[in-house]
């Protein structure tokens, strides 16, 4: 999301403006459609309205031709209605030699225009009816052209000239009155390229030469035909219609300015793309205020999964889920771990609080009922211990804790809880407890042997002692000598009594509880382990036993008698495997290992251990071999409660060897540095 949301909003926006540049364009090509609609709509009717005046113009030449085919030398009023045609600004008619014979102006003389178009005529070289050059007329003060036709005598010779004016500007009134936009445009152009008449705007002119260009090119492509592109007078683009007269040798032309055409367009094209951009801008900020938005969620989010993510690997490391019991559905919402403990899929957490009993069995149900009446009636904290069968199949013990949540309004809806294995920990207490029987039972044996072997000798000391008073006190004879031999006696049997009471004393240290905590020193517990097994067992003491330990293992995080227990059995073992051997031996060794683990090796001299034995450390798995018995089964289940490991191997020595692995402690090994 956090790279395709800038992604889409981009692609939104260009998908935007596309559509806005296209329908601008679609908008902008209808315009265009629609302006050449109408320019040959135009076109056609300025054809018409051209042809018009022309078609009245050549029957007008047609009827003069006819009514003075005999024309005379003598100039006179022209009397015909033509002279009065408001088309015509002159009409002349001119005999064979060009003298004017009649006229609607007769005291003006012959026009320059018509005697040029009576030369044309006269050739007989030029096509009828002839199109002169537009040119000013002196007379009416304003530019015309000649529509001329030559006169037939009744033999068919060339009998003179009709030539009529027409003003310019009368080809150019076609949009009288209307509003005639500043690029529009109509003209008349001759074939030749010489333009009859132009209007561009309010402007009127005449005689510009096309010959050549790109005007003359499109009319010989396409007579009648449409085109756009810039004018060849004066570089302005339009849409150009044009329509050929054949008949008069000429063609007209419409032209709209696509400027005025599109100024509409341009106008809505700003307001439309103003529109546009505020819409891109608007989208844009959004964008980036929930991107903001979503990266800030997003951080949100993974810092959230990483403290949850942390919480279930700590329920994980504790053996400890929660869950949160709704007391109006009586469903319980459960932790990923609290699942696992059950045997339930942690996508299926939510569960009621019938099927959360059934996990357990019916004391257990009772003593959770009870425990969760408590809480909420007390609206405090309670918890009990229960015994269930997880969902891996085993028998765990379980501390479960409820802490009631009280509303605003004083009442408990909802019951916050947690569940403990604490099955580790009551197998520690077990432990613990069967240790400190066999350590007791191993005490009394130990101290028993040790007073009956060390007290024989200072308690026969102190009786003959004692004797010999008792043999002087019946004698009678208390001379000086005799009573300070008595005061000796009784001096030495008093001696050995308290010789005894120190034996004792020793022997009692010696075999005593003296554990402070979960942290013990290797080298104390490997000490008294050898020196309580040399005690207690005449094999030990005619071993040679000695201890090579690695200054970098100086504490272990264990119990130190349980460790002790371990170390003694092991001793033990290994001293009797090694009775028949000439020279016994039994090495201790410690080794640091990875993962902030010790390793301790007890290794002999022996022959080493049978080879049809499977497992040693079961329960009488090794009972053909002295010593080897269910002691070792009780050293693996020490070492387990504390997260290591005992195998067995081949000693350096040629015998076997007994290692296990304990969590070293680091703290410890730091102050022992310092």
């Amino acid at each position: 999301m956090t790279f395709l949301l800038p992604a889409a909003a981009v692609l939104i926006c260009v998908a935007i403006w596309v559509a806005a540049l296209q329908i601008t364009h679609v908008q902008r090509d209808n315009l265009i459609s629609a302006a050449i609609r109408e320019n040959r709509n135009r076109a056609i009717a300025y054809d018409h309205f051209v042809a018009g005046i022309l078609d009245h113009a050549d029957s007008a030449a047609q009827h003069l031709a006819r009514q003075y085919r005999d024309v005379g030398a003598t100039p006179r009023p022209l009397t015909d209605s033509t002279a009065t045609d408001p088309l015509f600004a002159r009409v002349d008619v001119l005999d064979a030699s060009g003298r004017l014979g009649a006229s609607s102006r007769p005291g003006e003389g012959t026009g320059e225009a018509s005697e040029a178009a009576f030369r044309l005529l006269r050739t007989g070289r030029t096509r009828e009816p002839l199109l002169a050059d537009p040119a000013p007329d002196g007379g009416a003060g304003k530019a015309a052209i000649v529509f001329a036709r030559s006169i037939r005598r009744a033999d068919g010779s060339f009998g003179g000239a009709v030539a009529l004016h027409i003003p310019v500007d009368r080809l150019t009134r076609f949009y009288e009155g209307a509003d005639f936009r500043p690029h529009d445009l109509i003209s008349v152009v001759r074939l030749d390229g010489l333009t009859l008449a132009r209007r561009e705007g309010p402007a009127v002119s005449y005689g510009q030469n096309l010959a050549g260009k790109l005007a003359m090119q499109r009319q010989a492509a396409e007579p009648w035909g449409t085109y756009v592109g810039p004018s060849s007078v004066d570089g302005v683009t339009r849409i150009f219609s044009q329509r050929r007269l054949s008949r008069f040798g000429l063609f007209v032309s419409v032209g709209l300015g696509t400027d005025d055409v599109l100024a509409p367009s341009y106008a809505r094209a700003r307001i439309f793309y103003l529109t546009v951009a505020a819409l891109t801008l608007a989208l844009l900020g959004g964008t980036l205020a929930f991107w903001l938005g979503l990266r800030r969620r997003e951080a949100i989010i993974r810092h959230l999964a990483a403290t949850n993510e942390r919480l279930s690997e700590a329920q994980a490391i504790g053996k400890m889920g929660d869950w949160e019991l709704d007391l109006e559905t009586r469903l319980l919402a459960c932790s990923d771990e609290a699942c696992r403990m059950h045997g339930l899929d942690p996508q299926q957490d939510v569960i009621t609080s019938d099927q959360a009993l059934a996990f357990h069995d019916p004391e257990g149900r009772e003593d959770i009922q009870r425990t969760l009446r408590t809480a909420i009636l007390s609206k405090q904290p309670a918890q009990c211990e229960v015994v269930s069968t997880m969902g891996d199949g085993r028998v765990a013990h379980l501390r479960i804790r409820m802490f009631p949540v009280v509303d605003s309004d004083g009442k408990v809806r909802t019951v916050l809880g947690t569940e403990q294995d604490i099955t580790t920990e009551r197998r520690h207490e077990q432990l613990r407890a069967e240790v400190a029987h066999i350590t007791r039972v191993e005490a009394v044996n130990l101290m028993a042997a040790t007073i009956a072997h060390e007290l024989s000798q200072p308690l026969t000391a102190a009786g003959n002692y004692l004797s010999a008073a008792i043999y002087l006190a019946e004698q009678g004879r208390h001379s000086l000598v005799d009573q300070e031999r008595l005061a000796v006696l009784l001096g030495q049997a008093g001696r050995q009594i308290g010789l005894s009471g120190k034996i004792i004393s020793r022997a009692r240290e010696m075999v005593s509880d003296r554990r402070n905590g979960e942290i013990a020193s290797l080298d104390d517990i490997v000490e008294e382990a050898i020196a309580l097994s040399k005690v207690a067992d005449p094999a030990v003491a005619r071993t040679a036993i000695s201890a090579r330990l690695e200054p970098d293992t100086g504490h272990v995080a264990a119990d130190k008698v349980q460790i002790q227990q371990v170390l003694l059995n092991l001793i033990r073992n290994a001293a009797q495997a090694v009775t028949h051997i000439d020279k016994p031996q039994v090495i201790v060794t410690s080794r640091r290992e990875e993962g902030g683990m010790v390793m301790v090796s007890v290794a002999d001299n022996g022959t080493g251990l049978p080879d049809h034995v499977d497992d040693i450390f079961a329960p009488f798995g090794a009972a053909d071999r002295n010593g080897l018995g269910i002691g070792l089964s009780i050293c693996r289940t020490i070492v387990d409660s504390y997260g290591g490991r005992i195998w067995s191997g081949t000693s350096p020595l040629g015998g076997a060897a007994i290692c296990f692995t304990l969590p070293l402690d680091e703290l410890a090994l730091l102050y022992d540095v310092a």
